[in-house]
C-alpha cells in the first residue's frame, strides 16, 4: 500500500494532521487502509518543538493528544490494525497488554534479594507501581534494582501484587478513551480502598498518566514520582551512598515522556554522575533533541507493515552511543530498555536502567 497526501511523507506528523483535517471536514473516510498512518506515530512529542505543521492545536492540548484523538475515530469505526485490536482486548480482559495472568505480575520477586511488602495487607507510605516492567523479561531486573535500593534506604513502600492492573496509559495512547476511563476508575477504587496517596513509577508512561489524567477523574496523589526522581532525592538526602567504582564510559538515552513532556532531564544524569569512576558522555542527540526509542505510542506491540524501515530508530541510538565511545547505555523507561536491547547492532555495548547501574555501586 502506498499512502500519500499531496507528496507529504506518509508516516510524518504532517500527514497525520493533513488526514485529520480531511476526516473532520468530511473529505476523507476512515478506513482500515489508512489506519497505519495515525498508529505509526510513537507520540514522542518532538513535532511540538520542531514542526511548523501543527493545526488543530486549538482542539487538542498537544500533538500527542491530537494523534490519540484521530486514533479514537478509527476505533469508533472499527478500522484498526489487528495487533492493536488484540492489545486493547487484552487490556480489557486481563488488565495487561500481553494476555498474561496477574500471577505473572510478581514473578520478578523470585530473584529479589529483599522482602517486598504487600500494600493491600501492610500500611505503607509509598506504592511502587510496577507497570509493564513486571511482564517484560529484560526489565524485571529494573524493578528488582529499584526495590533493593528502596530497601537499603529504609523507604516504607509496597506493591499491589496481583491486584495491580494497567494504569490505562496504553489504552489512552492507542485512542481507546472508553477503556482508558474504565481502567482509571478501577484503579482509583483500588487506590482509595488501600489508602494509596504517594506513588513511585517504573514507567514514564504511568508517571504521565497518574500525574496528568487521574486528577481529571477526581483523584490526585500527594506525590507522583518517577523512580529516577525518587532515587536522586535519596542520594541527595544521604540515604543512598554510591561508593563502588564503575570505571566505564556511560551515556543516557532520554525518555520522550520524562524529557520533552516534563523537562525532567537532570535526575537520571545526576544519579549517573554520582557514581565513582563513571565517565559520562552525551549522545549526539540528547535532552530535548533526543531520538525516541521507537516503542512509544503503542509501537511496543505494533510494527507498521507498510512502513519501509531502512534503519530502526533504536539502531540509530546504538550507533550514536558507539560514536560517543559509550560502553553502557542507560535508560529510565522499560520500553526504552526493551527496544534498545532488541537493536541489531548492540554487539559489545550494554543496556541498563539507571537504577541497575546505581545498585552496582551501592552493593
Amino acid at each position: 500500500m502506498n499512502i500519500e497526501f499531496g507528496g507529504i511523507a506518509p508516516f510524518s506528523f504532517s500527514s497525520v494532521t493533513f488526514m485529520a483535517e480531511g476526516i473532520l471536514h468530511g473529505h476523507i473516510k476512515v478506513s482500515r487502509e489508512l489506519a497505519p498512518v495515525p498508529f505509526a506515530c510513537t507520540l514522542c512529542g518532538s513535532c511540538a518543538f520542531f514542526c511548523i505543521t501543527v493545526p488543530l492545536h486549538a482542539i487538542w492540548d498537544s500533538p500527542a493528544e491530537l494523534v490519540e484523538g484521530i486514533r479514537s475515530l478509527f476505533i469508533e469505526e472499527g478500522a484498526l490494525p489487528t495487533k492493536v485490536t488484540e492489545v486493547l482486548d487484552n487490556l480489557a480482559s486481563y488488565g495487561n497488554p500481553w494476555r498474561l495472568p496477574q500471577s505473572m505480575k510478581v514473578k520478578w520477586e523470585d530473584e529479589c534479594t529483599v522482602p517486598v511488602r504487600d500494600f493491600t495487607k501492610e500500611k505503607c507510605e509509598y506504592l511502587l507501581f510496577m507497570g509493564d516492567a513486571a511482564f517484560i523479561d529484560e526489565t524485571k531486573s529494573t524493578i528488582r534494582s529499584v526495590a533493593e535500593l528502596l530497601h537499603k534506604a529504609g523507604v516504607n513502600y509496597g506493591t499491589l501484587k496481583e491486584k495491580e492492573i494497567d494504569s490505562g496509559g496504553t489504552a489512552r495512547e492507542l485512542g481507546e478513551y472508553g477503556l482508558f476511563g474504565e481502567l482509571v476508575e478501577k484503579n482509583i477504587k483500588t487506590f482509595k480502598e488501600y489508602g494509596v496517596r504517594k506513588v513511585i513509577t517504573l514507567s514514564p508512561h504511568d508517571y504521565h498518566t497518574f500525574l496528568t489524567y487521574y486528577p481529571k477523574f477526581g483523584f490526585k496523589f500527594e506525590e507522583v514520582l518517577h523512580h529516577t526522581q525518587f532515587l536522586n532525592k535519596l542520594i541527595n538526602e544521604g540515604k543512598i551512598k554510591p561508593s563502588g567504582r564503575i570505571d566505564k564510559i556511560v551515556t543516557f538515552h532520554d525518555s520522550c515522556i520524562l524529557g520533552r513532556y516534563y523537562n525532567k532531564f537532570e535526575p537520571p544524569r545526576e544519579i549517573i554522575k554520582s557514581i565513582p569512576g563513571v565517565r559520562f558522555v552525551e549522545l549526539k542527540q540528547n535532552q530535548i533533541f533526543s531520538l525516541c526509542c521507537g516503542g512509544g505510542g503503542g509501537r511496543m506491540w505494533y510494527d507498521v507493515p507498510e512502513e519501509k524501515i531502512k534503519v530502526r530508530v533504536s539502531d540509530i541510538r546504538v550507533s550514536q552511543a558507539r560514536d560517543a565511545k559509550a560502553e553502557i547505555i542507560t535508560t529510565a523507561c522499560p520500553y526504552c530498555k526493551s527496544m534498545l536491547l532488541a537493536s541489531e547492532n548492540l554487539e559489545e555495548i550494554k543496556v541498563e536502567d539507571v537504577a541497575e547501574l546505581l545498585l552496582k555501586s551501592t552493593l
